[in-house]
This record gives C-alpha cells, structure tokens and sequence, in this order.
C-alpha cells in the first residue's frame, strides 16, 4: 500500500494516446483526465487489469475507452502506451509492447 507522500506521476505519454485524447470532445477529455488523475494516485486500484503475458503492463476502462500503460515500480512512474475505443485497441499490436 501507498503512503499519501509515495504517489505515482505519469513520466511519459505516448503521442498517439496524447492525440487520441485530444481529439475527443471536452467533456470526454476531462473524464479521461480524471480517470488518469486516480491512476496517479494508486494505478493498481478501479478497473485495472494486468495483461495476460506483460509482466508491467496494464489496462485501465474507463467507459468505452481502454488505456494500456506500463508501470516502473523503482521510479513510481506509469507511461501511457495505448488509449482508444474498446473495440479498436483490440485491433491494435499489444505484442510489441
């Protein structure tokens, strides 16, 4: 469990997820910003599941969208790799990740 001083920062967004998210209406945006807000807090809690083969890698729903990031425990960092609709981010390459 985390302390309230150990919380986790987002070092890194993929340009993609950051362009995706953009490009989303305004209060679409500020519900995906408030999801990722929490994900700072504790990115193991709400609707996070790890992906099945990825040791570090998971997926956040939040409504019909899917956010897939990596955590580094060392650093307390996340980096957000993927973000899309439910069932386009299924057609996407998670293997590379």
């Amino acid at each position: 469990m985390t302390s309230p001083g150990e919380s986790w920062h987002i070092s890194k967004i993929a340009n993609e997820a950051r362009r995706a998210i953009e490009s989303l209406d305004l209060d679409t945006q500020e519900r995906i910003l408030a999801a990722l807000e929490i994900l700072q807090t504790d990115p193991f809690s709400g609707d996070v599941k790890r992906i099945k083969g990825k040791r570090d890698i998971y997926r956040l729903r939040s409504g019909r969208f899917r956010v897939y990031f990596r955590t580094i425990t060392a650093s307390r960092s996340i980096e957000i790799l993927l973000f899309d609709h439910r069932g386009a981010i299924k057609d996407k390459n998670v293997q590379r990740l």
